[in-house]
């Protein structure tokens, strides 16, 4: 029961970025999102183990985080470096957590649970940033903002980034999965859709269209829509998504008139410009990189006002060097393939939440092309959850296909009564098969 509430208060603060200042780091050094955090590690229990094809993602990861931190021998400027290091340690007690507490499906609802309200919240000042201006939340860190809403971020595509991300996660929950309240997480969805908008953030939106674009064919491939109510909620989606195409179209469309000039201009700033201007730096410094944060050290003096490319995969192959940079992409794709066969699971539950993790991750995949946030708080921690929900699903998939196994085992072989069978977590939410086309499938969360 503890822990059921650290999660949804730990996935609600980790919004918000204020906290403890120290001079160390010239930054918080403690935030609001480290105290369920850190009574998470007190009063959690670990109680699965974690599947075996998740080994080479876990491998990855260590891996990714020790060559990170190599620049502490050469990193020109250390406090540019520590700023880094502790999001990094930030992140990987996240994910740490995530992989080590998160062990049944009750859990996993509990996080979602706390991603819904605090998209809930964020969506709500974004939509006021929108329509009237600053709520007056500087305390959480928010800021007097000019056409682009941006909820308490630091930046309005930092703020897209965060309610595409989770926006997928709700409608997959609101749609698919319909637990208790289900009305609640298609609020949400909307609540989400609407803010995006009001980020005027052309990299996210394109994440998000893209994602939904593929998660509906792949739903479609594997006749995932077949109930009357999924049908009727995605078709009520659909009109509203185009309704609102209609009415901000020529706005949408607005924003997109220039990206061409801003990508391949001649200017210092344009996008190729700042490209070519990484490219450079990794040529000299193709081995370590030029260490954590410290990319703005080395830009050339065209592209100074800058200070960084805007390409996470860029960035972090400038900063990491090569071997980092192709740890990097790895580690991506060995999330992706976990979250891909834990897709493949008998339980209803455990197969949507995956495929809402996985739509999750290319949204990732995707905003960060055109964009190098992966180096601001909010959104390395984010993804970092992300990345540690999937094996934990992976490893609850993992867990309920071994007992039904044993009980297969038990049932058909006398000598296996003798067995002695791990007894599992309490669990609200048992296995249900997949309805029969024409079928509503009961509310059962």
């Amino acid at each position: 029961m503890k822990s059921k509430y650290l999660f949804i208060l730990l996935t609600f603060s980790a919004t918000i970025a204020q906290g403890y200042w120290h001079e160390w780091v010239d930054d918080e050094a403690i935030v609001v999102g480290d105290i369920p955090l850190f009574l998470l590690f007190l009063f959690g229990r670990k109680r699965l183990k974690q599947a075996p094809y998740t080994k080479g993602a876990l491998v990855l990861t260590v891996l990714f985080f020790l060559w990170s931190h190599i620049g502490v021998f050469f990193a020109p400027n250390q406090l540019y470096f520590r700023q880094e290091l502790f999001l990094n340690i930030r992140a990987c007690l996240y994910f740490i957590a995530f992989i080590s507490f998160v062990s049944s499906k009750e859990d996993l609802h509990s996080v979602f649970l706390g991603f819904a309200i605090g998209l809930l919240f964020q969506g709500m000042i974004g939509i006021h940033h929108w329509l009237r201006g600053p709520v007056g939340l500087g305390f959480l860190g928010e800021q007097r903002i000019g056409w682009q809403a941006q909820g308490t971020f630091v930046h309005a595509s930092v703020f897209g980034f965060y309610v595409s991300l989770l926006s997928v996660i709700m409608y997959r929950i609101g749609v698919f999965l319909r637990p208790r309240h289900y009305q609640f997480y298609l609020l949400v969805f909307l609540i989400g859709v609407i803010s995006l908008y009001a980020s005027q953030n052309r990299a996210t939106w394109l994440a998000f269209a893209a994602t939904m674009v593929v998660m509906f064919v792949f739903d479609l491939l594997r006749r995932e829509i077949k109930t009357r109510h999924s049908k009727r909620y995605i078709a009520l989606i659909v009109l509203v998504l185009i309704a609102g195409g209609i009415r901000y179209g020529t706005v949408i469309m607005a924003r997109f008139s220039d990206a061409e000039e801003s990508l391949a201009d001649d200017r210092s700033s344009s996008r190729m410009s700042l490209a070519q201007d990484a490219m450079r730096i990794i040529k000299e410094h193709s081995l370590t990189g030029t260490g954590l944060n410290n990319y703005r050290m080395y830009v050339s003096e065209e592209t100074a006002g800058t200070r960084v490319v805007h390409c996470t995969y860029l960035l972090v192959t400038a900063e990491l060097g090569i071997p980092g940079g192709v740890i990097f992409i790895l580690l991506i794709l060995s999330f992706l393939v976990v979250g891909l066969r834990a897709m493949r699971s008998n339980d209803f539950y455990l197969k949507n939440s995956a495929t809402a993790l996985v739509m999750a991750q290319s949204i990732f995949i995707i905003a960060m092309l055109p964009s190098p946030d992966y180096r601001i708080l909010y959104v390395k921690t984010h993804i970092w959850m992300i990345w540690g929900l999937t094996l934990a699903t992976a490893k609850i998939d993992y867990f309920h296909k071994k007992m039904a196994k044993r009980s297969v085992a038990m049932a058909g072989d006398p000598r296996a009564r003798n067995l002695r069978l791990q007894r599992p977590p309490h669990n609200r939410f048992p296995a249900q098969p997949l309805p029969p086309p024409g079928h509503s499938r009961p509310q059962g969360l």
